[in-house]
């Protein structure tokens, strides 16, 4: 049974933000959406209380506690990449014409979800990062993507490239502006943590042959069967020159402990060190790597068709940060998208 004496009063003193019942509010520790509501109708809530720690608050409604609920219930968090799955399997589902499994054309750009991220300078088009298109109107890439102290916001995506530098490489370009922008909640500046947002766009994406959305990772673990990679356009390595055309790089998983090593705890961008809950590790021993201009690109890997859905790719993490590239040993940091998974249903699909 709650203790609401005991309740209010810690509340009162937590210094929350008042809202009022019914409201919509964010959680703090995971940027899901949620709802004011009554403590005692909030499943979620009780079960933190049972283990002695306290639900976010949003006020009090005479003498009822409201607190902020997620939508998707605690108790029912087997819910969440359920979403992901069933939109995956509608994007890549096979079609069948004449009893005969048809598979698409392949397609002139394999990789048919990257996004080039735009900056302006008053001129031109600056490509400075990458991004994956995941649904009709929205692109998943890093947080840290989403402003530049010298250009600003990004002001357009561009989906069908294979060669940023030229027109004639025969890809089918999508050029849309973006409507809005949403950061993750708990994403700081120049903080290596939760390093995660969507773009929506002002316009849906015309899915096509050569433009097809990647489907999310739902699940933590990331089966060994599958070989990881990253994409992107930019360096070859840390003192090259920029890249136009799309490169691919094949990365292997690094163990956590070994990553923490290579980027120890810093007071300023990573405080708490590398938590793997939130970061996946990849790199190679060769100094394969991905380099700057590759931020906000995917970390992913191929699931090969089925009776069921066409070849697609996965995304599984989002190109964060790393110390050079191209260097041997050289190892990148990605968020992990698994753990963001609710944030972007609730965002992109709601």
């Amino acid at each position: 049974m709650i203790n609401v004496r005991f309740l209010i009063f810690s509340l009162f003193f937590s210094g929350g933000r008042t809202l009022f019942e019914g409201d919509e509010c964010t959680l703090q520790n995971n940027g899901e959406r949620g709802k004011c509501i009554s403590v005692h109708e909030c499943q979620s809530a009780k079960k933190l209380l049972e283990s002695k720690k306290m639900p976010q608050n949003c006020g009090f409604n005479r003498e009822t506690v409201l607190v902020c609920c997620p939508l998707v219930q605690s108790s029912d968090s087997k819910l969440v990449g359920v979403k992901s799955n069933e939109m995956c399997q509608r994007y890549h589902e096979q079609r069948i014409l004449l009893g005969v499994e048809y598979e698409e054309e392949e397609n002139l750009n394999e990789f048919s979800h990257m996004a080039a991220i735009g900056f302006s300078d008053g001129n031109k088009t600056l490509w400075l990062c990458g991004g994956s298109a995941i649904s009709e109107k929205f692109i998943l890439t890093a947080a840290h993507c989403t402003y530049s102290k010298d250009y600003g916001p990004p002001k357009i995506v561009r989906l069908g490239e294979l060669d940023l530098n030229t027109t004639n490489d025969g890809a089918n370009r999508q050029d849309l502006s973006i409507a809005q922008i949403y950061t993750h909640p708990s994403y700081k500046l120049l903080s290596r943590y939760h390093d995660i947002a969507l773009i929506k766009l002002k316009t849906p994406i015309d899915f096509i042959t050569y433009v097809k959305p990647a489907c999310l990772h739902v699940t933590k673990n990331i089966p060994s069967n599958y070989s990881l990679e990253a994409i992107g356009w930019d360096k070859t390595d840390f003192l090259g020159n920029s890249s136009g055309h799309l490169l691919r790089v094949t990365l292997n998983l690094v163990d956590h402990s070994k990553c923490a090593e290579k980027f120890p705890k810093n007071e300023f961008r990573l405080k708490n060190g590398i938590i793997e809950e939130f970061h996946i590790c990849a790199g190679d021993s060769s100094g394969k790597d991905t380099c700057p201009g590759d931020s906000g690109g995917p970390l992913q890997y191929l699931h090969e068709s089925t009776w069921e859905t066409v070849a697609y790719f996965v995304v599984a993490g989002v190109s964060s940060f790393g110390r050079g590239c191209g260097l041997k040993d050289s190892v990148g940091v990605y968020t992990r998208v698994s753990s963001y998974i609710g944030w972007i249903e609730n965002t992109v699909w709601n």
